[in-house]
């Protein structure tokens, strides 16, 4: 009995012992035959390593453009036959939607604007509807004039340079259409129109000297963003107050800097502006500067003052009273009659004093948009003093 136990015991422990190393065996065939397919799978099928990528590139930030400067000696790169290359491809035909600007459909904005009736403006780009989204939302449509030689590529790629600029005083975009031959931007609707319309209507109420103060710091800050906080910078080139609207909370916000293009000093540019605003540097050099803006914003300044267009006469008229101001009289013979002597006479003199620096004949002397900011800012910080 003792023996047959002894043999049983044997038995049993041989047989573990074997089974222990055939399931050693079977792991390390399993791992050995994985390896290899997986090593396999890297050399054979590049596309489908890939197809994980644009989970990945829906986090890059607008901002971010691909480039060859990217890519180091090992990085893969992108070829016609490459699985990747066709989500590339998908992507560029909606590459302002992926970076969070909405693309309409010209059916969409047909009926968001009954037919393109629904006329709120014409500014120097083409006309402007307003329309009502499926959403219930309201927005205003810019159509680009058809007889522009911009091409798709070029649209889309000022469509992504306007996305990236975003500031509480620039009228935003928020969506485009290219279809059928036709650009369209859409913007955020402004409910109480441009700036000439409070000063020359004569059905709305006078604008405070107060709230004038207050729209011209708020225009001065969105110049200030597009010039030192743009990237690259944006000169604006028509400003004006038709271009200077209004939100619901009466705030200024800057428009149609839509296609301005990034800073230019050298290159010749097709003419642009409008009479009385333009800066006389440009008029002989055809090159706009950020001085150019701070010319037009000067003037811009003198109409809050005055209440009158530059083709009413207004720089000859402020010129006539900086003589007087420089024999010891005040500014204020220039305030528009409309506040009816509602204002603070120093304030006056302080606004057209800025204004009259802005508008200097030498732009080297023009203060930039940023001293402009700090000027009108400092005014309004003391009415609490």
């Amino acid at each position: 009995m003792i023996g047959v136990s002894w043999g049983l015991i044997v038995g049993v422990v041989v047989g573990v012992v074997i089974g222990i190393l055939l399931a050693v065996a079977a792991f390390f065939c399993v791992r050995l035959r994985k390896k290899r397919g997986r090593i396999g799978f890297i050399g054979s099928s590049s596309s489908r390593r890939c197809s994980t990528v644009p989970i990945r590139a829906n986090g890059v930030d607008s901002s971010t453009v691909l480039s060859d400067s990217t890519t180091g000696p090992g990085f893969h790169r992108i070829n016609e036959d490459d699985g990747l290359s066709l989500w590339i491809g998908q992507n560029r035909k909606r590459v302002a939607s992926v970076t969070g600007i909405p693309k309409y459909s010209y059916k969409d904005l047909q009926e968001a604007t009954c037919n393109f009736t629904n006329l709120i403006g014409q500014g120097a780009f083409g006309p402007v509807y307003k329309a009502q989204m499926e959403s219930g939302e309201i927005v205003a449509v810019k159509v680009l004039a058809t007889d522009s030689k911009q091409g798709e590529k070029e649209f889309k790629a000022e469509v992504l340079l306007l996305g990236r600029l975003h500031h509480r005083n620039l009228v935003n975009l928020v969506g485009y259409c290219a279809e059928k031959g036709q650009h369209m931007l859409v913007y955020v609707y402004m409910p109480n129109g441009s700036l000439a319309s409070h000063l020359y209507n004569d059905s709305r109420n006078a604008l405070s000297w107060d709230l004038r103060v207050e729209i011209a710091t708020d225009v001065a800050r969105g110049l200030e963003y597009l010039h030192d906080g743009a990237i690259p910078p944006v000169i604006h080139r028509d400003v004006k107050s038709s271009n200077i609207l209004l939100d619901r909370a009466m705030r200024a916000r800057v428009a149609d800097f839509g296609l301005s293009r990034e800073e230019m000093i050298s290159r010749n540019a097709s003419v642009r502006g409008t009479y009385g605003y333009l800066d006389p540097d440009y008029v002989s050099s055809r090159s706009f500067t950020k001085k150019s803006d701070v010319y037009s914003f000067g003037v811009l300044l003198f109409e809050l003052i005055a209440g009158r267009t530059p083709q009413q006469g207004l720089l000859e008229y402020v010129e006539l009273a900086s003589i007087n101001a420089e024999e010891g009289m005040s500014w204020d013979e220039i305030v528009d009659s409309k506040l009816d002597g509602v204002y603070d006479a120093e304030e006056v003199n302080q606004v057209s004093t800025l204004a009259y620096k802005c508008i200097n004949r030498s732009s080297s002397e023009r203060p930039s948009m940023r001293d402009v900011v700090q000027a009108l800012s400092s005014v309004i910080e003391a009415r609490g003093q």
